[in-house]
C-alpha cells in the first residue's frame, strides 16, 4: 500500500460525502491507496453514512466519544498501512491530482509535505451543500437568500465528478477568506522559494492538507495530544527535528468547503488567541527551544499588535527565518519579557519559559 488517507471528522457529514467524492476521482492508482475516516463521536448520523457509502472502499473508526482531532488522527495513524501517511479534514476537498502530488513530493524527498490551500466562501451560511439548506442559527434574511437561490449557493457530488474546474473558479486562496490567511501562503511560498531548507519550514504544516512517512510519525509518536491548536507546528517541527525534509506543495490542493465561524466576536477571537498562545508556550517548553517564541512576533504583523511595537514585529517568514537563525540570548530574554508584560498575554500564560531562555 502506497498510502494510507486519514480523515478525522466530527459532525461534518454533509460536507464529508463531498470530501469522499473527491477522493473517488483521483489520478491516483484506487488501489494504491486507502482511506480510513476516524468518526469522532459524530452525532449527525457520519457512522450510519459511512457504513452505507460505496463509492470507495473506507475503513470506519467510530469512536463513542469526542476525543479530540489529535487523539483521532492517531487512532488513524495507528490503523494506516501506507508507506505515506495523507492527512485530510472532514470539510478539506482534495483537487483530483492531489494523492498524486503528495506522493511525488515523498518520492523524491521521503520527507513532509504541506499543501497549497483554497477555500469556498460561498458554502459559509449552508449547512448542507447538496440541498442548499442554510445553517438555523444565521440572520433569517440571509437564510431567505440562500433558500431563493440555492442552486447557487450549494455543491453536490455531481459537480465535483463532471466539472472540477467550475469549483476552482469560485475558490479563493487561503485556508479561510481572510486576507491575513492568504497573505501568510504568500509568505511560505517566499520562504520555501529562496530558503527551501529553513528551520522554520514546520510554520507551513497544516493537518487539513499535508503528509508524512508512516515511519516518521512512528518515530516521533504522532500528535500531541494536549494540545488543542497549532498541533501540525509541533508536529513539524519534531518530525525536522528528526531529520525530515519538510516540502511546502503548491500543486497538492485542497478546498475548504467553508461554514460559517464567528471569529469576530470579542469574546470568540480571544478564546481563540488564548488557545494558540498557550499551544505556542507548549511547544516552546516541551521541546526546550525558546525561538519558538518567535511566532508571537511574526503573528502580529499578520494581526496587527498595538502593544507591541512595529520594529520589533517579524513582517515576513523571511525576517523570521533571518532572526531565528541570528537572534542572541539577551535578546531573545528581551523579547519574552515584552511578551510577559502584555497585558493580553501574561495574565492567563499557565506555563513560564524561564528556565529554557539561554544565559550570556
Amino acid at each position: 500500500m502506497d498510502i494510507s488517507v486519514v480523515i478525522a471528522t466530527h459532525n461534518q457529514r454533509d460536507r464529508l460525502r463531498l470530501v469522499l467524492r473527491g477522493l473517488a476521482i483521483q489520478t491516483f492508482s484506487e488501489g494504491q491507496f486507502e482511506v480510513i475516516v476516524v468518526d469522532d463521536g459524530s452525532t449527525d448520523g457520519t457512522y450510519d453514512f459511512l457504513s452505507a457509502y460505496k463509492q470507495i472502499s473506507i475503513k470506519v473508526v467510530p469512536l463513542n466519544t469526542n476525543v479530540g482531532r489529535c487523539r483521532a488522527r492517531n487512532i488513524g495513524i495507528s490503523e494506516a498501512r501506507g508507506d505515506l501517511v495523507a492527512f485530510l479534514d472532514g470539510d478539506a476537498l482534495p483537487d483530483p491530482d492531489w494523492l498524486a502530488q503528495h506522493w511525488h513530493l515523498f518520492q523524491r524527498y521521503n520527507g513532509v509535505t504541506s499543501g497549497f490551500q483554497y477555500c469556498l466562501p460561498r458554502l459559509e451560511y449552508v449547512q448542507n451543500p447538496h440541498s442548499g439548506l442554510p445553517w438555523e442559527d444565521i440572520p433569517a434574511s440571509v437564510a431567505h437568500i440562500i433558500r431563493t437561490y440555492s442552486e447557487k449557493f450549494g455543491m453536490t457530488e455531481e459537480m465535483i465528478q463532471s466539472d472540477f474546474d467550475a469549483i476552482t473558479l469560485l475558490a479563493r486562496e487561503g485556508g479561510y477568506p481572510f486576507p491575513e490567511l492568504k497573505l501568510m501562503q504568500d509568505q511560505v511560498q517566499v520562504l520555501f522559494d529562496k530558503v527551501p531548507d529553513s528551520p522554520i519550514g514546520w510554520i507551513c504544516f497544516y493537518p487539513h492538507n499535508a503528509s508524512a512517512p508512516r515511519v516518521a510519525l512512528e518515530e516521533v509518536g504522532g500528535f500531541d495530544e494536549e494540545m488543542l491548536h497549532s498541533e501540525g507546528w509541533d508536529l513539524a517541527y519534531r518530525l525536522m527535528r528528526n531529520g525530515y525534509k519538510m516540502c511546502f506543495g503548491a500543486n497538492a490542493q485542497s478546498y475548504h468547503l467553508y461554514h460559517y465561524h464567528d471569529f469576530f466576536s470579542p469574546q470568540n477571537a480571544f478564546a481563540e488567541s488564548q488557545k494558540r498562545r498557550r499551544a505556542i508556550a507548549h511547544m516552546m517548553e516541551k521541546n526546550e527551544e525558546p525561538r519558538l517564541y518567535l511566532i508571537e512576533f511574526w503573528l502580529a504583523s499578520l494581526w496587527a499588535d498595538h502593544l507591541i511595537p512595529e520594529e520589533i514585529r517579524l513582517n515576513s517568514l523571511i525576517e523570521f527565518h533571518e532572526t531565528y537563525q541570528a537572534i542572541s540570548g539577551d535578546e531573545l530574554k528581551e523579547r519574552t519579557l515584552m511578551l510577559d508584560l502584555h497585558p493580553l498575554r501574561g495574565a492567563y500564560r499557565e506555563t513560564t519559559m524561564e528556565s529554557t531562555i539561554p544565559q550570556k
